[in-house]
Protein backbone atom coordinates (compact mmCIF):
# COMPACT_ATOMS: atom_id res chain seq x y z
CA UNK A 1 0.00 0.00 0.00
CA UNK A 2 1.56 3.60 -0.85
CA UNK A 3 1.88 6.31 1.76
CA UNK A 4 0.35 9.94 0.93
CA UNK A 5 2.92 11.49 3.57
CA UNK A 6 5.93 13.28 3.30
CA UNK A 7 9.09 11.99 4.23
CA UNK A 8 11.64 13.48 6.93
CA UNK A 9 14.40 13.23 4.25
CA UNK A 10 12.39 15.00 1.53
CA UNK A 11 11.26 17.76 3.95
CA UNK A 12 15.28 18.14 4.47
CA UNK A 13 16.12 18.43 0.37
CA UNK A 14 13.23 20.93 -0.03
CA UNK A 15 14.71 23.26 3.43
CA UNK A 16 18.17 22.93 1.61
CA UNK A 17 17.39 23.88 -1.69
CA UNK A 18 14.55 27.25 -0.24
CA UNK A 19 17.95 27.95 1.33
CA UNK A 20 20.18 27.78 -1.44
CA UNK A 21 17.41 30.15 -2.95
CA UNK A 22 17.85 32.90 -0.37
CA UNK A 23 21.42 33.11 -0.32
CA UNK A 24 21.39 35.77 -3.50
CA UNK A 25 18.43 37.40 -1.85
CA UNK A 26 20.28 38.45 1.25
CA UNK A 27 23.38 39.57 -0.74
CA UNK A 28 21.49 41.75 -2.74
CA UNK A 29 19.99 43.23 0.61
CA UNK A 30 23.57 43.69 1.99
CA UNK A 31 25.07 44.98 -1.19
CA UNK A 32 22.10 47.33 -1.13
CA UNK A 33 22.59 48.58 2.42
CA UNK A 34 26.03 49.17 0.91
CA UNK A 35 25.66 51.41 -1.96
CA UNK A 36 22.72 53.24 0.09
CA UNK A 37 25.76 54.05 2.98
CA UNK A 38 28.09 55.30 0.19
CA UNK A 39 25.18 57.12 -1.80
CA UNK A 40 24.48 58.95 1.52
CA UNK A 41 28.40 59.61 2.17
CA UNK A 42 28.04 61.07 -1.58
CA UNK A 43 25.32 63.43 -0.84
CA UNK A 44 26.43 64.65 1.93
CA UNK A 45 30.19 65.75 1.03
CA UNK A 46 28.08 67.34 -1.82
CA UNK A 47 26.10 69.31 0.47
CA UNK A 48 28.85 70.08 2.67
CA UNK A 49 31.02 71.13 0.15
CA UNK A 50 28.29 73.69 -1.32
CA UNK A 51 27.41 74.98 2.27
CA UNK A 52 31.40 75.86 2.61
CA UNK A 53 31.90 77.99 -0.68
CA UNK A 54 28.20 79.93 0.15
CA UNK A 55 29.44 80.50 3.86
CA UNK A 56 32.91 81.88 1.71
CA UNK A 57 31.23 83.96 -0.31
CA UNK A 58 29.22 85.86 2.95
CA UNK A 59 32.67 87.27 4.00
CA UNK A 60 32.65 90.74 2.48
CA UNK A 61 35.09 90.97 -0.95
CA UNK A 62 37.52 93.57 0.99
CA UNK A 63 38.05 90.88 3.79
CA UNK A 64 39.54 88.18 1.24
CA UNK A 65 41.60 91.42 -0.56
CA UNK A 66 43.03 91.83 3.08
CA UNK A 67 43.32 88.98 4.03
CA UNK A 68 45.07 87.61 1.02
CA UNK A 69 47.30 90.53 -0.04
CA UNK A 70 49.06 88.39 -3.68
CA UNK A 71 45.13 87.59 -4.40
CA UNK A 72 45.67 89.51 -7.69
CA UNK A 73 48.66 87.47 -8.55
CA UNK A 74 46.15 84.96 -9.65
CA UNK A 75 47.70 82.18 -7.95
CA UNK A 76 45.87 79.80 -6.04
CA UNK A 77 45.71 79.96 -2.04
CA UNK A 78 44.43 77.82 0.35
CA UNK A 79 40.89 79.07 2.42
CA UNK A 80 41.55 79.93 5.48
CA UNK A 81 39.25 77.60 7.91
CA UNK A 82 38.03 81.21 10.16
CA UNK A 83 35.70 82.22 6.75
CA UNK A 84 33.65 78.71 7.21
CA UNK A 85 33.93 77.69 10.96
CA UNK A 86 30.45 76.99 10.79
CA UNK A 87 30.98 74.18 8.11
CA UNK A 88 34.32 73.24 9.05
CA UNK A 89 31.93 71.61 12.49
CA UNK A 90 29.97 70.01 9.99
CA UNK A 91 32.69 68.67 8.38
CA UNK A 92 33.99 67.54 11.25
CA UNK A 93 31.05 65.91 12.60
CA UNK A 94 30.43 64.48 9.69
CA UNK A 95 33.72 62.49 9.18
CA UNK A 96 33.39 61.74 13.67
CA UNK A 97 30.41 60.13 12.50
CA UNK A 98 31.46 57.96 9.87
CA UNK A 99 34.60 56.52 11.08
CA UNK A 100 34.24 53.44 11.49
CA UNK A 101 32.90 53.73 7.87
CA UNK A 102 35.92 55.75 6.45
CA UNK A 103 39.29 56.30 6.28
CA UNK A 104 42.19 58.57 5.24
CA UNK A 105 39.88 61.36 5.02
CA UNK A 106 39.70 65.44 4.85
CA UNK A 107 38.78 68.25 3.17
CA UNK A 108 40.44 71.09 1.09
CA UNK A 109 39.20 74.72 -0.17
CA UNK A 110 41.21 76.71 -2.52
CA UNK A 111 40.89 80.10 -3.58
CA UNK A 112 41.66 82.02 -6.85
CA UNK A 113 41.29 85.36 -7.89
CA UNK A 114 40.41 85.94 -11.86
CA UNK A 115 40.76 89.74 -13.13
CA UNK A 116 38.84 91.66 -15.38
CA UNK A 117 40.02 93.71 -18.84
CA UNK A 118 41.09 96.43 -16.46
CA UNK A 119 43.24 94.34 -14.01
CA UNK A 120 40.29 94.47 -11.48
CA UNK A 121 39.80 91.72 -9.72
CA UNK A 122 36.36 90.77 -10.82
CA UNK A 123 35.55 87.31 -9.15
CA UNK A 124 37.21 84.51 -7.16
CA UNK A 125 36.90 81.42 -7.73
CA UNK A 126 36.32 78.49 -4.59
CA UNK A 127 37.15 75.21 -5.04
CA UNK A 128 36.52 72.67 -2.51
CA UNK A 129 37.63 68.81 -2.32
CA UNK A 130 35.97 66.51 0.29
CA UNK A 131 37.83 62.91 -0.05
CA UNK A 132 37.84 59.82 2.10
CA UNK A 133 38.42 55.87 1.44
CA UNK A 134 36.13 53.75 2.61
CA UNK A 135 36.81 51.00 5.18
CA UNK A 136 36.98 47.51 3.78
CA UNK A 137 37.91 43.98 5.17
CA UNK A 138 41.28 43.99 6.64
CA UNK A 139 44.08 43.67 4.16
CA UNK A 140 41.96 45.28 1.61
CA UNK A 141 43.99 48.42 1.34
CA UNK A 142 43.73 49.10 -2.38
CA UNK A 143 39.93 50.99 -1.99
CA UNK A 144 39.92 53.83 -4.56
CA UNK A 145 39.82 57.11 -2.91
CA UNK A 146 36.22 58.58 -3.26
CA UNK A 147 36.11 62.25 -4.05
CA UNK A 148 33.44 65.26 -4.28
CA UNK A 149 34.73 68.38 -6.22
CA UNK A 150 32.22 71.60 -5.65
CA UNK A 151 33.64 75.14 -7.19
CA UNK A 152 31.85 78.20 -7.56
CA UNK A 153 32.83 82.43 -8.29
CA UNK A 154 32.40 85.19 -6.08
CA UNK A 155 31.69 88.08 -8.14
CA UNK A 156 32.96 91.69 -6.78
CA UNK A 157 30.29 93.88 -7.39
CA UNK A 158 32.71 96.92 -7.23
CA UNK A 159 34.50 95.80 -10.17
CA UNK A 160 33.77 97.32 -13.26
Amino acid sequence: MARRGVTLLEIVIAALILAIAFIPVLRMVDFGSVATSKVGHYAKATRLAQELIEECKHVPFKVYQKHYADLASGDSFEVHPQFYKETAKSIEQFFEENKDSMKDYGCVANLKAKKNDLEQIAEVWFEVEIFWRDRGLKGNESLEKRIVRAGNAYFNSEAM
